[in-house]
């Protein structure tokens, strides 16, 4: 079975009989493509001539009724985000460095406390309004302030955000009070999308309305069907992509459609039967089937993200002892999950970061699997086995809970075969991931045991575990705050680079509060003739993309 990795330029071939044929029979804007005998023909770079003109489907998990820029911090905003809006930066998955786009250059002081953008001339929002420093400004101002008045709140990733000022009709000054060497990388983020004055205007509510957002992407607006799809429109003048861009200009499409399909077999089936385009979420129970039908599978990896973890919470009893969490940690068979759950386009972990990511540094070996020794820490920490096979300590049963988003379809499955392995140790799992009720409830509830979760870190690991917002583990520890702030402060790559080591290690062994499984990737299935590519946070880059007729 062939697969592809991130930035890999698809020109896929589709499937034979069309799967579920008549699904979605009736939905508005049907795909530019249909199904057909496939003629083994595998992916290849985006070469030759694009194709202008014609329509592209993307089918997603689910579409998103929010769209305030700093809520843009999941799959299915900053897909959108991507293809409709502008950045400061870029970030280049191949290299992992920023790269310019809507800024031109930058410098950066000394002490990592200023950074000085030079604006690209001739940049302008869709309803004519120019992107020049002062919009900018106003942008980095509602992102690093945020507006109490409207209920916004600041980015998480601008730490240190005192203000901007435009010295020149080119130029924005950011200051910052304290050092942030992530700054330029938050730049690039989803989160960080430049919207139009206009837009900034409003109040929430207006901001949250895609239909009411104004932006300088590819695409704009035109229509929408609340919590079912979303239609955008190509602007013909567009002209200023970010650097690394395969496409110099206007997108080669017309139009894009994201249209939600909830159920995961559906979305491989509605691109068999020509429906759809592309399809995010791809089971991997699916994959075979869809594979040799002839659909292609694009497999999006995620720099920009962390891996895939389960993180303990410090306000719950039941693992605030740390050989607790460390028998949990090594307490089940990951390669089992893979084989089992899983499959071969799911890279194991080896840290919070994934392997394709900057700095990543592999600790794999020290969490693996060890029964024997879960049992001892287990024992040591003073739960003995029951008489159903439970553990028990002072009346009180060994159960745990998780929560977790929907937006893996790997998630739930997974954790009931975790559930099955801890239960060997003699703990009791109850498996609430894929219940989005449980998620919002649990994620401010710093005694809900286990969150799983992954999330985009562009601006670094400190927004994401320090003591200000960590919803992630609800734990203040002293000397990764001590790291993290470290790390914002160096100057020089070998030195950052040696802090997230430290980092990383100090999360997942020195204190166990992650559970890593598996880097996030996204697995996508493609139609006949679509030609795509995604970033590193895997939204597909749909200024590049075309259809063959």
């Amino acid at each position: 079975m062939s697969f592809h990795r991130v930035r890999t330029r698809l020109a896929a071939t589709a499937g034979a009989a069309a799967l579920l044929a008549g699904v979605l029979a009736g939905c508005a804007a049907p795909a530019a493509t249909g199904g057909g005998a496939g003629d083994g023909a595998g992916a290849s770079t985006l070469s030759g001539s694009p194709v202008e003109g014609g329509s592209l489907v993307f089918a997603d998990i689910e579409l998103q009724t929010d769209f305030q820029v700093q809520k843009a911090f999941n799959y299915t905003q900053s897909n959108v985000f991507r293809n409709i809006a502008d950045r400061l930066t870029a970030f280049d998955p191949e290299t992992g460095e920023v790269v310019p786009w809507i800024a031109s250059e930058w410098t950066v002081n000394e002490d990592n406390t200023e950074f000085t953008f030079t604006i690209r001339p001739d940049v302008t929002f869709s309803d004519g309004t120019p992107l020049d420093a002062a919009a900018v400004k106003a942008n980095l101002d509602q992102l690093g302030l945020g507006d109490d008045a409207k209920k916004i709140v600041k980015n998480r990733d601008f730490i240190g955000y005192v203000g901007s000022e435009v010295t020149a009709e080119d130029t924005v000054v950011v200051r910052l009070s304290e050092p942030n060497a992530d700054f330029l990388k938050a730049t690039a983020a989803a989160t960080a999308s430049l919207l139009a004055p206009a837009t900034l205007a409003l109040d929430y509510a207006g901001q949250a309305d895609i239909s009411k957002i104004v932006a300088s992407g590819p695409f704009v607006f035109e229509s929408q069907v609340p919590d079912q799809e979303l239609v955008f429109t190509k602007r013909d003048d567009y002209a200023w992509p970010s650097s690394i861009s395969t496409n110099d200009g206007a997108a080669h499409l017309d139009e894009v459609v994201f249209r939600a399909i909830p159920e995961v077999g559906l979305r491989v089936g509605a691109v068999a039967s020509g429906q759809a385009d592309v399809s995010r979420g791809v089971q991997p129970s699916d994959e075979a089937s869809a594979t040799a039908s002839g659909i292609e599978l694009a497999v999006a990896e995620a720099p920009e993200l962390t891996a895939n973890w389960a993180a303990f919470r410090g306000g719950a009893p039941v693992v605030s002892d740390q050989n607790v969490r460390r028998a949990l940690q090594i307490g089940f068979d990951r390669e089992a999950l893979k084989s089992t759950v899983l499959s071969e386009r799911y890279p194991l972990s080896g840290s919070v970061l994934n392997r394709s990511a900057p700095g990543f540094v592999d600790l794999s070996d020290e969490f693996a699997y060890d029964a024997d020794e879960a049992e001892r820490l287990l024992d040591e920490a003073g739960w003995k086995v029951g008489s159903d096979g439970i553990r028990e300590k002072d009346g009180q049963r060994l159960r745990v809970s998780i929560a977790a988003s929907p937006r893996s379809v790997v998630i739930k499955p997974a954790f009931e075969f975790i559930e099955s392995e801890w239960r060997k140790i003699g703990v009791e799992l109850t498996n609430n991931a894929g219940d989005s009720a449980i998620l919002a409830t649990a994620l401010g509830d710093p005694a809900y045991p286990i969150i799983g979760s992954r999330q985009f870190y562009l601006g670094g690991l400190g927004p994401l575990f320090s003591a200000a917002g960590n919803t992630n583990t609800y734990v203040s520890d002293d000397e990764l705050n001590a790291l993290f702030a470290t790390e914002r402060a160096a100057t020089e790559p070998s030195e950052r680079e040696a802090v997230l080591a430290d980092i990383q290690e100090r999360l997942v062994l020195g204190t166990n509060l992650l559970v890593p499984l598996w880097d996030e990737v996204q697995v996508h299935a493609v139609g006949k003739g679509v030609h795509i590519s995604f970033d590193g946070g895997t939204a597909p880059l749909l200024q590049e993309a075309w259809v063959e007729d």
